[in-house]
Formats: structure tokens, C-alpha cells, sequence
């Protein structure tokens, strides 16, 4: 059985053996992937030509002119949490969203490292300023660069073989769909970085320990800071590198569990610190677990926006949602199955692979696939089998509702043993012809995907506030609150499902706080709070003069017969615009009638 990490020595060429047993460069080409600056400048340069390819104009920082729904919702948290010129604890924390309450704006799923990294930078920043765009080329960059570091791992010296499989990291069909809407989720390069930890700690040197427990904690704290499944996934990453560290006597059961409790007490104090650990108990703006499940076919399935498969794959509306988003993309599955049937002709390959790294691997990645199929397991639309019926297991696996996201480690996985794998099987010349013809597959594949990703991001929104009025709402008002909140029934919400982006755009465009917002996550106490006190309030108490109300039919009525009295709504662009400060110019022509 070998040791060290067999994986990366048996992919290597003789001359990358004898030249990394001696300490010195090998002759398979230049040593530019040894240099971390010259790897991050190159992927920075591939990074940004991407985003720049795949998001158009929508880079721009100062171009908000596309967000709506998911992009809203970060952006309309980063604005309000932007404009609060205190800092709080948590430090995502601020009155202006949820007022009068406040919330954490990390509930709503943005970035929290971006948002308070760039929070004291608010005075130099443009406004209105979002950082999707940024976001989107670090990402791609740190994609690019991880994977380079990665295959530079188990590849040796093997410059154009690293490039090309970096690239099919970049063009992945699940980080390309992610940047359409969920630019935290898109930060897929924290799983690359677990899974070249992973690889790094199966080397054989003194500091190898050492470096897996710094980088772990780190890799930890930063998942935590910027999305809770990733932040989960990696952990779960790092359990598996625990888990070989002791098989392999590298690591000893005190220091294993001194190094579970420290990641442990790390990621919590991150999360803490940030607000993302909920008072009060918990709910959820979107529908839960089970339904945001991975179907088996998702891997094989680009669904609507269509590929070269499309044409033989069946396809149903009622099937999970999010079609698409765990797409392999051709070119990788019609590797996958000839490195598949290779390996099985060549079974000594496989034997040579130390199991002390395989097995935990495995391990992690069939608990993650579980986890992503749900306890309602299906093809398609097709449900194969119901687990849990009653759905009594499935409330304890609630806070992983979009459960489909957890098959990204077992994806990437994926990607890393099929593109390495050639280099294992044919010598370096033809795995790195093989690689390109699949590369020029896998590019015509996904070319609808990348046309949908833009048109997607690009397209203009429409705003239904044309009125003057809405414009001037911020020099008289420093609140503006709509009753039902969005978040207690949009339906029965003021402007819809569209009225959670419509009314907190305008919030931050005029400066103001705002009580009613979409986020993944809220507390019962808050929601206790907008969906019955503030809306029975209405008929105990006056109307705040420091306030702008929006509100339902019904509940006009209901400030006209109480203490607020009658002539205080007034008709707007259809919504109710109730103050008790003005009329807006508007008149009594306006004016909601009494009921």
C-alpha cells in the first residue's frame, strides 16, 4: 500500500518523481504554477474575463438596474446595513431592516464578509454601489487559482494538464448558475480549497499536521463568514482529513478532538459574531426541506436551459426546483464513464490507491449526497421513495431546506478524480489531447447555460412607482413601513410577491428604515412582532409622524376608524400611502374613502 498521497505520485511522470524525491524542479515544462503570486495573477486576469463574459454590463458596481428577487434582496441588506452609520453586535446588525427591531442582514444570505469588510469604506463608495459584480470576479479568480493549486498537487509539473483542468472548474455549469442570483452560494472555491487541504494532509512531511490545523481553522472561520452550507460542506471536508489523519497515525485521538473542538469554537464565535445564530427560534421565508432536494438525475440533467442531452432526457414541470444547478456538463460525463470503464479494465490502478484517504472521502461525499437527495428520493418528478412520510426526521433537517446545495463537495469530487484520472491512465501527451477534445465538448455544451446566465442577470427591471412622489418620501420621512410585512404572507402583502424589492429599493434610494423584507431565515420574535403587534397596533395607537406607511385596503379602514382618523391614506400609483405629516400633494382627490 503506498502512503503519502498516492493519489498525486501516481498521476506524476517519472522524470516529476525523481525530480520531487531529489528537491529539484522537474523537466516537465516551467515551474510557473510553483509561484502562489504568478498563479493568482493568471487566475486573476482568466477570472475576471469570465465574469466580464458571463455578467456583461451587471459588473458594473453602479449599475442596480437589474436586481430583483434573490440579488434584491442581498443587495436591498448590504444598502440598509451600509447606510446605518453605527456599528452594532452582532456586527450584521442594524434597526434599518426589520425596523423597529432590527435584524441581522447575514439572515438574508448576502456576503457578511464582503458586507463588513466594505462597510468602513462606505464614504469612498459610489452610491448606489453593489458588489455582486466584485464579488463575482474574486470568485471566478479564487476558482481558477485553487484548482490550479489543487491538480498542481496531483499533477506534478504538468502545466498545460493543470490549465485545462482548471478551466473545467471555472466553466462548472453549477458556479455559472449560482451567479444568476445567489453570489454568496457562488463561492464555490471554499470547497476546491477544502478538497486541496484534504490532498495536502496526505503528504508525508513533518509540517503537514501543522499546516492542515492553521489552514483548517482558517478555511473554517472564512466558510462561516460568508455561507453557512458551504461553511457545513468544508467542515464536513475537514472531518474526512481528521478522519485519514488518525488512520494514518499522523494525528492522535487527543489532537484529533482538540482539533474538532477548536474548529468547533472557532466557526461558532465567527457565527455568533455575525448574527447568524438565531434568538427566539427560527422559520423560513421559502419552502423547506424536501422540496429544494436533488433529484438523481440532476447531475446528467441541464434541464431548461438545454445542452446536447436535452433532446433524450425527459422533462416535467412538477419536478424539484432548481433544475439544472448540479449539471456535470457532457464533456465531464463522457469522461467519468470512459475513466470509469478504464479503471475497471485496470484494476491494479485502483488498488495502488491507499484507502486511508479513500475511504473517508467516500465517506463524506455519500453523506452529503444523501443529505441532498432528502428523505424523498427522486428521478425527475418522479418520487422513487418517501423515507419519511410523516416527515417527522425531515423537521430536525429542516435548517438544510435547499438541500440540493450539499452535493457540491461529492461534485467537485467528482471533477477532480475524472480530470486527474488521465493522467494516471495514457502518458501526459495524450491525457492532455484527451482533456482538450473534452474541454471543446464540455465549452458547445454549455453555451446555452452561459447565454441564459447573461440574459438573466441583464434584464431590466421594471418598476411599477412612477409617480414623482415616491422620490420625495425620504426629506419628510425617516421610515418607511409596510403593513402586511412582506415576510408575514406576500400575497397578502403590499405590491405581492414583487413587493419585499419593490418597496425596499425604494427605502434605499431614499435613505430610510424599513420594516418589511425576504430573508431565508427569521425569528419568531420579530415575525411576532411585524405580523400581529405592529398590524393591531394600527388601531390602538396614532400613525408615526416620522413614517410613511404602505398599506392594504383592509387596513386603511382600520386607520381611518381609529386613532389616526379618517383623510390620512392617499391613492398611489395602486397602493395606499397613508402619513399624518402630509398629504404629498396629492389632495383630496386622493384620499382613501372611509369604509
Amino acid at each position: 500500500m503506498k502512503t503519502g498521497s498516492d493519489f498525486s505520485i501516481a498521476t506524476r511522470s517519472a522524470d516529476d518523481q525523481k525530480a520531487a524525491a531529489a528537491g529539484t524542479p522537474g523537466r516537465a515544462g516551467s515551474d510557473w504554477t510553483d509561484s502562489v503570486w504568478l498563479s493568482l495573477a493568471i487566475s486573476f486576469v482568466i477570472g475576471f474575463l469570465y465574469a466580464a463574459l458571463l455578467l456583461g454590463p451587471a459588473l458594473n458596481p453602479r449599475n442596480v438596474g437589474w436586481v430583483r428577487w434573490d440579488p434584491a434582496d442581498h443587495y436591498i441588506g448590504w444598502e440598509l446595513f451600509r447606510q446605518d452609520p453605527h456599528w452594532h453586535w452582532p456586527l450584521t446588525y442594524t434597526d434599518r431592516l426589520g425596523y423597529p427591531r432590527g435584524e441581522a442582514v447575514a439572515l438574508v444570505d448576502l456576503n457578511p464578509l464582503l458586507a463588513v469588510l466594505l462597510k468602513p469604506l462606505s464614504p469612498l463608495l459610489p452610491d448606489p454601489f453593489q458588489y455582486f459584480g466584485i464579488e463575482a470576479v474574486l470568485v471566478c479568480t479564487l476558482q481558477v487559482f485553487f484548482s490550479i493549486r489543487l491538480f498542481r498537487l496531483l499533477l506534478g509539473r504538468k502545466p498545460l494538464g493543470i490549465v485545462l483542468c482548471s478551466l473545467f472548474f471555472l466553466l462548472s455549469p453549477a458556479l455559472a448558475w449560482r451567479l444568476t442570483r445567489h453570489y454568496s452560494l457562488s463561492n464555490h472555491w471554499l470547497l476546491i480549497a477544502a478538497l486541496l487541504i484534504f490532498f495536502q494532509a496526505q503528504q508525508e512531511s513533518p509540517r503537514t499536521v501543522r499546516r492542515f490545523i492553521i489552514s483548517g481553522l482558517v478555511l473554517g472561520a472564512v466558510a462561516v463568514a460568508i455561507n453557512p452550507y458551504l461553511a457545513f460542506q468544508v467542515m464536513l471536508v475537514l472531518t474526512a482529513t481528521v478522519g485519514s489523519l488518525l488512520w494514518r497515525r499522523r494525528l492522535s485521538p487527543l489532537g484529533a478532538a482538540g482539533f474538532m473542538a477548536g474548529l468547533g469554537m472557532t466557526c461558532s464565535i465567527v457565527a455568533y459574531s455575525l448574527g447568524l445564530f438565531i434568538a427566539g427560534g427560527k422559520g423560513y421565508g421559502a419552502l423547506g426541506y424536501r422540496f429544494y432536494s436533488l433529484s438523481l438525475l440532476a447531475p446528467f440533467d441541464p434541464d431548461f436551459y438545454a445542452s446536447i442531452l436535452s433532446p433524450w432526457l425527459p422533462h416535467s414541470p412538477d419536478g424539484p426546483l432548481h433544475p439544472g444547478s448540479n449539471y456535470l456538463g457532457l464533456g465531464i460525463i463522457l469522461l467519468a464513464l470512459l475513466v470509469a470503464i478504464l479503471l475497471v479494465k485496470q484494476r491494479e490502478k485502483l488498488r495502488s490507491l491507499d484507502r486511508r484517504w479513500v475511504v473517508p472521502l467516500f465517506l463524506c461525499c455519500m453523506a452529503l449526497t444523501l443529505l441532498a437527495l432528502s428523505t424523498r428520493i427522486s428521478i425527475g418528478s418522479t418520487v422513487l421513495v418517501d423515507l419519511d412520510p410523516g416527515q417527522r426526521l425531515s423537521r430536525f433537517l429542516a435548517p438544510l431546506r435547499a438541500s440540493e446545495r450539499l452535493f457540491w463537495v461529492p461534485y467537485y469530487t467528482i471533477l477532480t478524480v475524472a480530470l486527474a484520472a488521465p493522467f494516471l491512465l495514457f502518458p501526459r501527451s495524450r491525457a492532455n489531447v484527451l482533456l482538450a477534445i473534452v474541454l471543446a465538448v464540455q465549452l458547445v455544451d454549455t453555451i446555452p447555460l452561459r447565454r441564459w446566465v447573461r440574459a438573466t442577470v441583464n434584464q431590466p427591471q421594471l418598476h411599477p412607482l412612477k409617480s414623482p412622489v415616491w422620490s420625495t418620501l425620504g426629506s419628510l420621512h425617516e421610515n418607511l413601513v409596510v403593513l402586511p410585512a412582506w415576510q408575514c404572507g406576500a400575497q397578502a402583502s403590499p405590491g405581492g410577491w414583487d413587493g419585499f424589492w419593490i418597496f425596499g429599493l425604494l427605502a434605499t434610494q431614499q435613505k430610510m428604515r424599513t420594516n418589511s423584507y425576504y430573508s431565508a431565515r427569521y425569528t419568531a420574535v420579530n415575525r411576532d412582532f411585524h405580523c400581529r403587534l405592529a398590524i393591531a397596533a394600527l388601531a390602538e395607537q396614532p400613525l408615526s409622524p416620522d413614517t410613511a406607511y404602505v398599506v392594504t385596503p383592509s387596513l386603511a379602514a382600520v386607520i381611518a376608524e381609529g386613532p389616526t382618523g379618517p383623510g390620512k391614506c392617499h391613492q398611489l400609483d395602486d397602493f395606499i400611502l397613508c402619513s399624518v405629516k402630509t398629504d404629498f400633494g396629492l389632495g383630496a382627490n386622493s384620499r382613501v374613502p372611509a369604509q
